[in-house]
């Protein structure tokens, strides 16, 4: 028997190699859709059938061969030993194969629904895959979205341009100052347009008028807290998340020295989730020691809880928790499920405002989910231009609680407001006013 494979774009057109080849008295043995790689790398790799056939060659020279006789008496002597025997001089009758014909007639009909078939199984593929990793269906989309944003935002800038042109003088150039601190080109316009509508050509000769509005109307496009942690107002339980390197432990430190300065007698306790750095850890508990304040470390949520239900009579309880990457699905669906118990957390986002506006949008939409209750900014110390943390914290929406600018603990801390953001903005002065480094610096340090 020779068996042989055939390829072709369709069963139709595979049978009709086998039936050239191999004849009509080809047996068909097993029919299957590969994917035939070709071209650099397998770039231009297709779908084709692939059919093994069989013909038996052996038979026709057996067929040719005389038949054997069995001898009349020879037959009288197997009736005699076997008289129960009973031979029938009908054969049975072989199951007739289909002709080829009759194949390809069949193949006509069943290619297209056997693509059809397979074009539905690729799917069902796709999609089992993308409900694994969501990000893999929603990555096509948004780069369709990334795309249309990168066209609109042109058509934006040209008219942009033209609308800024029409700027009087004096007032261009606050705009270009703006511009040059790193406040989004629309945003500085905005603010601007809404001066000289305000003051008109004749009050825009007071430069002193100018600049105080602008201010306003600055300070009006953002949303700031008052983060009181007074024992008046009952318990506090504050959750730090964000990225890794943004400065969570120290922060925690920074609020835990602050609040005992205010009041020396609240209650404050320190919890840490942060189990994956052993430094974070031992860090907070040479803080915790000098503060004379307890520290709990929690490894699971179910240590987590146990831990607020144990300080059910704490003033003040700050949570440090682990640095992750926005991306890490896993520990964001942790941190959501600590968030979603019965103690009321407030969850603040911590931010570098070195970091890029486009950077730090993305990660407050993969943290929104927790949700984001307000934002802390820090590292106000490692940049000169302000105008991004700004742009990104009037279009955010989301209220800012503390500003940072240096290791100083607790005295390079302070309450975000309204003015000292605008005064970043302008002036680009971050450090902030304090007392000489406390004990606790030296611990940073």
């Amino acid at each position: 028997m020779k068996l042989k494979r055939f390829e072709a774009l369709s069963l139709q057109e595979a049978l009709q190699a086998v039936k050239a080849e191999l004849g009509p008295e080809a047996v068909i043995v097993s029919s299957r859709r590969i994917q035939k790689a070709g071209g650099l790398f397998g770039l231009l790799s297709q779908s084709v059938i692939e059919v093994t056939a069989a013909v038996d060659r052996s038979a026709q020279t057996e067929d040719a061969q005389p038949a054997v006789t069995i001898d009349r008496s020879l037959q009288a002597l197997i009736k005699k030993q076997l008289p129960a025997a009973r031979f029938s001089a009908e054969q049975p009758k072989a199951k007739k194969e289909p002709t080829f014909s009759e194949q390809l007639q069949v193949a006509s009909v069943l290619d297209p629904v056997t693509q059809h078939l397979h074009d539905m199984k690729e799917e069902i593929q796709r999609l089992r895959e993308s409900q694994k990793d969501p990000e893999q269906a929603l990555g096509p989309l948004r780069q369709e979205l990334e795309g249309l944003r990168i066209v609109v935002g042109e058509v934006l800038e040209s008219q942009l341009h033209k609308r800024v042109e029409g700027l009087p003088g004096d007032v261009l150039g606050d705009y270009q100052n703006l511009v040059g601190h790193g406040v989004n080109p629309q945003l500085a316009h905005a603010v601007l347009r809404s001066v000289v509508e305000t003051l008109g050509t004749v009050g825009l000769g007071n430069r002193e008028a100018v600049h105080e509005l602008m201010r306003e109307r600055m300070e009006e496009a953002l949303v700031v807290s008052n983060p009181s942690v007074s024992r008046q107002y009952g318990q506090k339980i504050m959750m730090l998340v964000g990225p890794t390197g943004v400065g969570k432990t120290t922060t925690i430190a920074k609020l835990a020295g602050l609040a005992r300065q205010q009041d020396e007698h609240q209650r404050t306790v320190l919890i840490t989730l942060d189990t994956y750095r052993v430094a974070a850890v031992e860090q907070l508990r040479v803080f915790a020691k000098i503060l004379k304040i307890p520290l709990e470390v929690a490894v699971s949520q179910q240590d987590f809880l146990s831990c607020l239900g144990r300080h059910q009579e704490a003033d003040l309880i700050l949570i440090d928790t682990a640095g992750r990457s926005p991306k890490d699905r896993a520990g964001h669906e942790e941190l959501v499920a600590m968030t979603r118990g019965s103690f009321k957390i407030e969850t603040h986002l911590v931010l570098a405002a070195p970091v890029s506006e486009t950077v730090q949008m993305d990660t407050i939409r993969r943290y929104q989910s927790l949700p984001i209750h307000k934002i802390i900014m820090t590292k106000l110390d490692e940049t000169s231009r302000f105008g991004s943390m700004y742009t990104l914290l009037s279009q955010a929406g989301i209220p800012v609680s503390y500003l940072s600018a240096g290791q100083r603990v607790p005295e390079d801390l302070e309450v975000a407001t309204r003015q000292r953001l605008v005064d970043l903005v302008v002036g680009g002065q971050p450090t902030l006013v304090g007392a000489e480094p406390s004990l606790l610096a030296e611990v940073v340090r």
